[in-house]
C-alpha cells in the first residue's frame, strides 16, 4: 500500500493522590494496513462490509473516457486547462445571471492525473480529495491583475483569460475573454472556497467587492460535467491553446 493508516495509543500514568496529577506520557503507533487483518473483529467487518460493498458500487462506476492521459504541468497542462474549462462551462451554465467570464483555481489541489481510458467516480475523488466549494467573486481588474501576477509566479489553472509571464515573473498582455484587461472594470471569477480565503497565493481573491459561495462542490462539478459530456456523445479532450505561455 501506499499510504500507511496509523493508530496512535496513548497510555497517561498518573500519580495516586485526591488530586490526579500527570506524571508521564508514553505512546505506540500502530500501523493499519494488511498486518491488521489477523487481529481484525469480525463483528465490525460484517458490519462495515455492506458499506464497502456499496462505496465500491459506486467509485467504480464510469462516467466518461479521456483521449489522452492529463497532467498537470507549467506554465500550462491539460489536466489544469481541462479543469479550469469545466469550472467556466459549468458556472456560465448553471449560474448564468452571475456572468462568470474567468475560472481559477490552484494546481497544488489536482492531486493525481486523469489517465487514458475510463473516468471512475473513484479517480475523480483520487483527483481532488477536498470538500473545495465553488464560489463566484468579482474584482476589479487591479485585482485580476494581481491575480495573474501570482499565477505567473506560483502556478495556477485559468480558463477565460490569457497572459505571458515576463523575465520577472510578472503577467503581462493580459487578455480577458480576448480583450486588454481593464484595471477599474469588474471582472466575475469562478474559483474554489479555498483559494478565496487568500490560501495558496491567492491574496488577490481577498480584495473581492462581493462574493457568492454556491452549494456544490467542485469534485461534483466535474463528475456532472464529465456526465454531460458522455451524455452528448462526447469523449474527454484537451488541447493546449497557450492561455499562459512564457514570453520570449
Amino acid at each position: 500500500m501506499k499510504d500507511l493508516v496509523y493508530l496512535l495509543l496513548i497510555t497517561l500514568s498518573f500519580a495516586s493522590c485526591s488530586q490526579y496529577k500527570l506524571v508521564s506520557i508514553s505512546a505506540i503507533q500502530i500501523p493499519v494496513d494488511k498486518r491488521a487483518d489477523a487481529i481484525q473483529d469480525e463483528k465490525m467487518v460484517a458490519l462495515l462490509n455492506p458499506y464497502v460493498d456499496s462505496s465500491a458500487k459506486v467509485a467504480n462506476t464510469v462516467i466518461g473516457y479521456s483521449d489522452q492521459t492529463m497532467r498537470v504541468q507549467r506554465p500550462e497542462g491539460l489536466l489544469s486547462d481541462f479543469f479550469a474549462d469545466a469550472m467556466l462551462s459549468y458556472t456560465q451554465q448553471h449560474y448564468p445571471a452571475d456572468s462568470v467570464t474567468i475560472a481559477v483555481t490552484n494546481v497544488g489541489g489536482l492531486r493525481n492525473p486523469i489517465f487514458k481510458g475510463p473516468i471512475t467516480v473513484g479517480k475523480i475523488y483520487e483527483l481532488m480529495p477536498f470538500e473545495n466549494a465553488l464560489m463566484v467573486l468579482y474584482l476589479k481588474g487591479s485585482a485580476v491583475q494581481q491575480m495573474a501576477d501570482s499565477i505567473s509566479k506560483y502556478g495556477g489553472a485559468v480558463a477565460g483569460i490569457r497572459f505571458g509571464i515576463s523575465a520577472n515573473r510578472k503577467a503581462i498582455h493580459v487578455l480577458v475573454q480576448g480583450a486588454p484587461l481593464q484595471v477599474n472594470k469588474i471582472y466575475t471569477v469562478a474559483a474554489n472556497d479555498y483559494i478565496a480565503k487568500g490560501n495558496d497565493h491567492f491574496d488577490a481573491l481577498l480584495h473581492a467587492v462581493q462574493a457568492r459561495t454556491y452549494p456544490i462542490s467542485l469534485r461534483r462539478l466535474i463528475i456532472e460535467y464529465i456526465q454531460q459530456e458522455t451524455k452528448q456523445g462526447r469523449t474527454i479532450h484537451q488541447s493546449l491553446d497557450g492561455r499562459i505561455y512564457e514570453d520570449k
